[in-house]
């Protein structure tokens, strides 16, 4: 028997039922758009509080680089283009290099410093005032060697359109053209706190800020995370409510990543979602054109 014609189909499907099961398609990684909602909160009432308004947010928003095409990535878009698509809640992941900070997605180089990205939201402000972005910050990976702490990095690269108060503004006409910060690192002392209250892969509300947080993200079926993104939507009260629809499945091997979960939940949520008045901010993997004209119709 000639055990290498035998061997070779088999490692070939077997490539291709991992990447079927790993869920990798084409489907989820758009490129541009052609779709603009740069200044929907211009339609947003000054005295309107931060609690009531409903924004979309991307989860881990600058991981657009995958290692071989099987784990890493959690968007296709640009920063500047998921603004333009109306995306206002950012999930920045940082790693400091020296005294500088790189985006990161666990291990994985995104090849982005946050100079640029700050660069590109105050861009974006500025040509577009009437809007706010509340960024999180959270502190990835270990630092490798370096200079000064997190924190003074962070503090040393933002600009004079950043919030660094500990509480929750009061109102959308205090925060236009501005950035509300959430540290979500250790030791922070700018920003709203959001590292000690954390909590892995669950629901909670974060007592000292009022925020619920809904970030079950691992999961067996996709069913079981539309459960706990609806359970998020139904949830009364708090100052803020942040909803992740990101996920990956655990009982898979190996265990799958963004995108098989996101090829459930996004075309759940884009049936689904005009069915829920009280969305506050929505976190997405692969922010695309077709989910954003579905949370945006008929908000104005």
């Amino acid at each position: 028997m000639n055990f290498k014609k035998v061997i070779a189909p088999i490692i070939v499907a077997g490539v291709v039922v991992a990447t079927s099961i790993l869920g990798f398609s084409g489907v989820l990684k758009q490129k541009n758009t052609n779709t603009n909602y740069s200044k929907w909160m211009a339609n947003l009432d000054d005295n309107t509080s931060l609690r009531e308004v409903d924004m979309p947010g991307s989860h881990d928003t600058m991981a657009t680089i995958s290692i071989g095409n099987l784990a890493g990535q959690c968007q296709s878009l640009s920063l500047a283009d998921q603004l333009t698509l109306g995306v206002r809640f950012l999930d920045i992941r940082l790693k400091q290099e020296k005294s500088n900070l790189e985006a990161v997605h666990g291990f994985i180089d995104q090849k982005v410093k946050f100079d640029e990205i700050v660069k590109v939201v105050d861009d974006f402000l500025n040509n577009n005032p009437s809007e706010f972005i509340i960024m999180s910050i959270k502190e990835e990976a270990d630092p490798s060697k370096p200079v000064g702490t997190f924190e003074e990095c962070v503090k040393s690269k933002l600009s004079n359109k950043y919030i660094l108060d500990r509480t929750i503004p009061e109102n959308v006409g205090s925060v236009r053209g501005k950035v509300v910060l959430l540290s979500r690192y250790k030791n922070s002392s700018i920003g709203i706190e959001a590292y000690s209250e954390w909590k892995d892969s669950t629901s909670f509300t974060m007592a000292s800020s009022d925020i619920y947080i809904q970030d079950e993200y691992k999961i067996k079926s996709g069913q079981q995370k539309i459960d706990a993104v609806t359970s998020c939507f139904n949830e009364n009260g708090h100052a803020l409510k942040i909803n992740f629809l990101s996920a990956y499945r655990t009982n898979y091997i190996p265990p799958s990543y963004a995108p098989s979960a996101a090829l459930d939940i996004n075309p759940w949520i884009n049936n689904n979602i005009k069915n829920f008045d009280d969305r506050n901010i929505v976190l997405y993997d692969f922010v695309n054109e077709v989910n954003m004209k579905a949370f945006f119709e008929g908000m104005f």
